[in-house]
């Protein structure tokens, strides 16, 4: 029987005896859009989750978010207030018209509490403090990660349902 091979660096590891013909199912990494005209705000939150399985991509506009999501499948977006080519608020617009939109993270510098119920009653999904904070981040993302898996499998549930009626 053939077995699977293991790189270089794995070597030491035990080695698993797998058939060739059943494919190895290896977890997808979720991931994560940022969108922010400041690279540093893109790479706290990549020190941040550097931990997790999440992979963490970084654009700097609105317009270049839009374009990577019609070739990625992004459950969380990490969006600053600001935004050098439109507001959150428009991001939100585009991505509703997705058919598995991200669920929807805002920060800002400013612990305001209307901005934060502004950005829950336009269909974010949470907003977040700069400096960020590890435990929020991770948690804020977390949640929202769970959130868009469920809606996920709801919508593909509601789908096959459809298909068989």
């Amino acid at each position: 029987m053939p077995v699977a091979k293991t790189p270089k660096s794995e070597e030491s590891a035990v080695r698993l005896v797998v058939p060739v013909a059943e494919p190895v199912k290896r977890a997808r990494r979720v991931e994560l859009l940022t969108i922010s005209g400041s690279s540093e705000d893109c790479l706290s939150l990549r020190s941040i989750l550097s931990h997790t399985n999440w992979l963490v991509h970084w654009v700097a506009d609105r317009y270049e978010a839009l374009l990577f999501l019609e070739e990625h499948d992004v459950a969380v977006i990490v969006c600053s207030k600001e935004l050098p080519d439109g507001t959150w608020s428009e991001l939100l617009d585009g991505v509703r018209r997705i058919p598995n939109p991200p669920n929807v993270l805002v920060y800002s510098d400013q612990a305001d509490r209307a901005f934060g119920i502004a950005v829950l009653n336009a269909g974010g999904y949470d907003w977040l403090l700069t400096p960020f904070q590890q435990d929020e981040v991770l948690r804020a993302i977390s949640v929202a990660c769970r959130a868009w898996h469920h809606d996920a499998r709801q919508r593909q549930n509601f789908g096959d349902a459809a298909m068989t009626a």
